[in-house]
C-alpha cells in the first residue's frame, strides 16, 4: 500500500489541503504563495468552497490578511478589542486517519492576552461536544487537542512571556470544560514551530497518545487518553482546526495579533520544523541572520531565500532599521527622489527620527548601494552614542563618517573589515548588516518597544458576561 501524507499548508496567507504520496524520507510541503486571504468577507461562502475549508465566517476573512511570515507570506490573524474569534475553519482530513502529525509556525507579535485562549490544533468533531465547554458524551462523541495560551507571566511562565499548552476534551474529563495541560511559553515578537501528534485509542481503552514538541523539543507525552468509548470505531484524527480564539466567556479587553504561517499535516510520520533560509550555510553570520528572523526583523529577499552576499541598498537598510526600532509613521515627506518607491515610507520615518540625512540635500538615493561608513553613520545615530572615540582604524582618515565610525567601534558594535582597515567605503553585504544589527539588538529593543497595554486591574468584569453573537462563536 502506498503510504500518503496529508498536508495542510499556509504560505502567502492561503490554505489548501491535498493528499500526495509521501517522500521516502520527507513529508511534502506546499507554501502557495500566490494565494491571499484578502478577500471581501462578503465572499466567504465562495472563498470556503474554493478553499475547501469548514466553518469559515465573514470575521475570519475580516480579521485576517497577508504578511511577511515564517517563509516568504504569511497570515497576519487579529483579535479586535472586544471581540472572541481571530481565525477558526477547519480543514476535513479525507480519509479520516487513526493517527496524525502537525507542524505550523506561529509569531505572537502582540499578545497581552488577559485571560486563556485557543490556538490551532488537532480535533474530532463530530456533534456539539468537544467545544465550548461541552463534554463529550456517549449521544454527543468528540474529541479536542488544541493548542491553548494564558495570559502572559502566569502557568509558570516567566515573566512576560506567554503560557502554552493542550487545551483537551476527552473521554474521561472531569469537567465540563477540557483539562488544560501546560508545558511552555513564548517570548512575544519571536517565531516559534510548534508540533503535534495524536494517535486514537482502542475504542473504550485508555491507550490513546498524545505528544507536543516546541522548537523540536518534546514538552508533553501521553500514553493514557480515551479519546473515544466502545463502539466509537468511527471518531478519528478528522480535523486540523485553525482557531485563534479568546476566551472564555468574556472578549478581549486588548486587541491581540499573531502571524501563522507554515502549516502542515502528515498522517505517516512526524512533520519537524523548517528552517526559515536554505541558502545561509556558506556565511559566518547564519546566527545573525537566524536570530534577526526569529525576531521579526528579518524578511528574506525571497521564499526560504537569505541571499546572504548580495549588496544592501540604502532603501533596504533603511527598512531593516525602521522594523528594529518599530519607528512611528513620518508626518511629512522629506526628499524628492524616493517617491513611487517600496521604501519611501520608512525612509521618511527614519528622517523624522534624526537617524539619516539623506545622500544630498533634499534627497535620500533609495537604490544606491549602502557603504559600511553610510550604516555605521545611521546606527551611531539611531543609538544615540555621542562623544568623542579614540581613532580605530587605519583607512578611515579624514572620511566624513571617522567619527561616526569611531564610535562605532568604541561601542563594541565592529571590528572592522581586517588587518586594522574599516573598509568605509566598501558595499555592505545582507549578512554582514546582519551581524551588525545583532551586535546592537541590546542597545535598539528599548527604543522600538511600545509599552505593552495591560488587562484592567479588575478583570474579569463584575456580573454576567455579554451572550457571544454566533459569528464570534468558538
Amino acid at each position: 500500500m502506498i503510504s500518503r501524507t496529508t498536508t495542510i499548508v499556509l504560505v502567502g496567507a492561503t490554505l489548501f489541503l491535498t493528499t500526495i504520496p509521501a517522500m521516502a524520507e520527507d513529508v511534502a510541503v506546499r507554501p502557495f504563495e500566490e494565494e491571499t486571504w484578502d478577500e471581501d468577507p462578503a465572499k466567504v461562502e465562495e472563498v470556503a468552497e474554493e478553499l475547501g475549508l469548514v466553518d469559515l465566517r465573514s470575521a475570519d476573512l475580516s480579521r485576517t490578511q497577508r504578511s511577511n511570515g515564517y517563509a516568504g507570506e504569511g497570515l497576519d490573524i487579529r483579535i479586535p478589542t472586544n471581540a472572541y474569534r481571530g481565525f477558526g475553519p477547519f480543514d476535513r482530513l479525507e480519509p479520516v486517519p487513526q493517527e496524525a502529525w502537525f507542524r505550523y509556525h506561529i509569531r505572537l507579535s502582540k499578545w497581552n492576552a488577559a485571560s486563556t485562549g485557543k490556538l490551532p490544533g488537532f480535533a474530532g468533531i463530530y456533534s456539539s461536544s468537544g467545544r465550548g465547554c461541552i463534554r463529550p458524551t456517549e449521544t454527543s462523541p468528540g474529541w479536542s487537542a488544541r493548542t491553548m495560551f494564558g495570559a502572559p507571566g502566569t502557568q509558570g511562565a516567566p515573566d512576560g512571556k506567554v503560557p502554552v499548552g493542550t487545551y483537551l476534551y476527552h473521554a474521561n474529563q472531569a469537567g465540563d470544560c477540557g483539562d488544560g495541560l501546560w508545558w511552555g511559553s513564548l517570548e512575544q515578537g519571536r517565531w516559534y514551530c510548534i508540533e503535534g501528534y495524536v494517535k486514537m485509542n482502542t475504542p473504550g481503552q485508555n491507550d490513546g497518545v498524545l505528544r507536543t514538541w516546541l522548537n523540536g523539543n518534546r514538552r508533553l507525552n501521553m500514553t493514557n487518553v480515551q479519546y473515544r468509548r466502545a463502539g466509537e470505531t468511527n471518531i478519528g484524527v478528522r480535523h486540523m482546526w485553525h482557531n485563534v480564539y479568546f476566551g472564555g466567556r468574556w472578549p478581549t479587553p486588548n486587541p491581540l495579533t499573531l502571524q501563522y504561517d507554515e502549516v502542515v499535516v502528515s498522517d505517516s510520520e512526524r512533520v519537524g520544523c523548517m528552517r526559515p533560509f536554505t541558502d545561509i550555510g556558506n556565511t559566518m553570520h547564519a546566527r545573525s541572520i537566524r536570530e534577526l528572523h526569529a525576531l521579526g526583523y528579518l524578511y528574506g529577499c525571497d521564499y526560504r531565500k537569505a541571499c546572504p552576499h548580495e549588496v544592501l541598498s540604502r532603501g533596504e537598510a533603511a527598512a531593516f532599521l525602521s522594523r528594529t526600532l518599530g519607528l512611528p509613521v513620518a508626518g511629512r515627506d522629506y526628499f524628492n527622489d524616493d517617491n513611487g518607491s517600496t521604501f519611501e515610507g520608512v525612509i521618511n520615518r527614519l528622517a523624522a527620527a534624526g537617524i539619516t540625512r539623506g545622500c544630498a540635500p533634499g534627497r535620500y538615493c533609495p537604490t544606491r548601494t549602502m557603504t559600511r561608513a553610510e550604516f555605521a553613520s545611521m546606527m551611531v545615530r539611531a543609538l544615540g552614542i555621542r562623544g568623542p572615540a579614540s581613532d580605530a582604524f587605519r583607512d578611515d582618515a579624514g572620511h566624513s563618517a571617522e567619527g561616526d565610525i569611531n564610535r562605532f567601534a568604541a561601542a563594541g558594535l565592529t571590528s572592522g573589515c581586517g588587518s586594522g582597515k574599516f573598509c568605509p567605503d566598501s558595499p555592505l553585504p545582507r549578512d554582514e548588516t546582519s551581524s551588525f544589527f545583532h551586535r546592537s539588538l541590546s542597545l535598539l529593543q528599548p527604543l522600538g518597544q511600545a509599552s505593552a497595554s495591560s488587562a484592567p486591574p479588575d478583570w474579569p468584569p463584575e456580573g454576567d458576561p455579554p451572550p457571544i453573537p454566533p459569528e464570534e462563536q468558538d
